[in-house]
């Protein structure tokens, strides 16, 4: 067996503390089956099972070649194997193995199989390579794929407190406040997903479905009520978590459902405090999401936003939880993030983000729109939120 030590030492990303994590030796296994074994040792970390490693592999070149993920756990003191198989024709003793550490939990992610209706967790690795990972075919038609949004304060809204600047009605800037984690939908519900959900078919049309709703995605229930029918009730009904339904409580504020506008600005927003994901000028706005084409596109072809969501900007508006009210967002919602604004249960829903009709302007992140709950418009979407029990 061979022996090549290829990197020492690598501090994780970020300030303070940082975890390290050193390589003691790379070795291919015997007999050869393509496989190198990465042994390495961590120091720094006083959270065991909190840290993770991803390896990457370069070529002399500084090309990248390689990535091994598969979750690998890192904590103070312990030894660990990572296995590799480079791609054809390169040699490993040419490669530079680089290791990053992240934090993260086995629960960033929240993964459904919609022909199984089998959910399971999976964690982060480092957060471009999540958004490869799930921004491909699969993950926009076969699967729903949520990611964890942490409990905590958050700030939304704008500067401004004039409706003028904030869309339909008020949202100035403002605490939110979320008791508990909560997942969010990192693509607008397509349509390949929606056939599945509701019609139990499989098609792969990975466009954003329109032609919902807010009735037909909840039933007739009010917004303070858990969906009687549409695609929540199903996701409610039907997902199942080492075989046993996923949601099981009688808590409406449970489960498969729309968020709140609360909900969805914290997670478009990704702990952003400016009125575009571009910063205070909407100068590249363009680059987050479709703006003003007249044309409905396939979700993720954008960037995303620095937790990995997609087509917050552009592409279509997307439906939330609450019923419309035209006050000042900071003094409607509840201190709990979670609850929606009820209004009286009015005939109008409240919508957020933009559309593939408006220009980049209409892309502030503290916009709010209104629409009747029974009323089809053909620029809004659907993203799907769950809240644990």
């Amino acid at each position: 067996m061979k022996k090549i030590l290829m990197v020492a030492a690598l501090a994780a990303m970020g300030a303070g503390a940082a975890p390290v994590v050193e390589i003691t030796s790379v070795q291919q296994e015997y007999p050869w089956t393509n496989t190198v074994d990465i042994t390495y040792t961590s120091t720094g970390i006083t959270e065991e099972n909190t840290y993770y490693v991803i390896f990457k592999a370069q070529d002399s070149a500084g090309n990248e070649i390689g990535v091994v993920t598969n979750d690998l756990k890192v904590s103070q003191g312990s030894t660990w194997v990572a296995q590799w198989q480079p791609p054809f024709n390169v040699r490993y003793e040419n490669c530079t193995m680089t290791p990053y550490v992240y934090k993260g939990g086995m629960d960033d992610y929240m993964v459904i199989d919609l022909e199984t209706w089998q959910m399971k967790y999976e964690s982060m690795s480092v957060q471009a390579a999540s958004n490869t990972k799930y921004n491909s075919p699969e993950y926009k038609t076969r699967y729903l794929v949520l990611r964890k949004i942490e409990a905590g304060d958050y700030y939304i809204g704008g500067p401004e407190n004039s409706q003028t600047n904030i869309g339909y009605g008020k949202n100035s800037y403002h605490k939110v406040a979320f008791p508990k984690a909560f997942w969010f939908a990192i693509f607008e519900l397509t349509e390949a997903q929606y056939d599945r959900i509701v019609n139990s078919r499989a098609t792969n049309t990975s466009k954003t479905y329109y032609s919902m709703t807010w009735n037909t995605a909840r039933g007739s229930a009010g917004s303070s009520a858990r969906p009687s029918s549409g695609v929540f009730a199903t996701l409610n009904s039907k997902t199942l978590f080492n075989g046993a339904k996923l949601v099981a409580s009688s808590d409406p504020l449970t489960g498969f459902d729309l968020p709140t506008e609360s909900m969805w600005e914290v997670a478009a927003r990704a702990g952003c405090t400016t009125k575009w994901l571009s910063g205070d000028a909407s100068t590249d706005a363009e680059n987050y999401g479709w703006v003003s084409t007249n044309a409905k596109h396939e979700v993720g072809q954008k960037s995303p936003n620095d937790w990995g969501i997609y087509d917050v900007f552009g592409n279509a508006y997307e439906y939330t939880r609450d019923t419309w009210n035209s006050a000042d967002l900071a003094g409607l919602q509840s201190a709990n993030g979670f609850v929606p604004v009820s209004s009286g249960e009015g005939s109008y829903c409240a919508y957020r983000g933009s559309s593939f009709c408006d220009s980049a302007t209409m892309g502030r992140l503290a916009y709010r729109h209104r629409d009747g709950k029974g009323t089809y418009y053909s620029q809004i979407g659907t993203r799907i939120a769950y809240i644990p029990e």
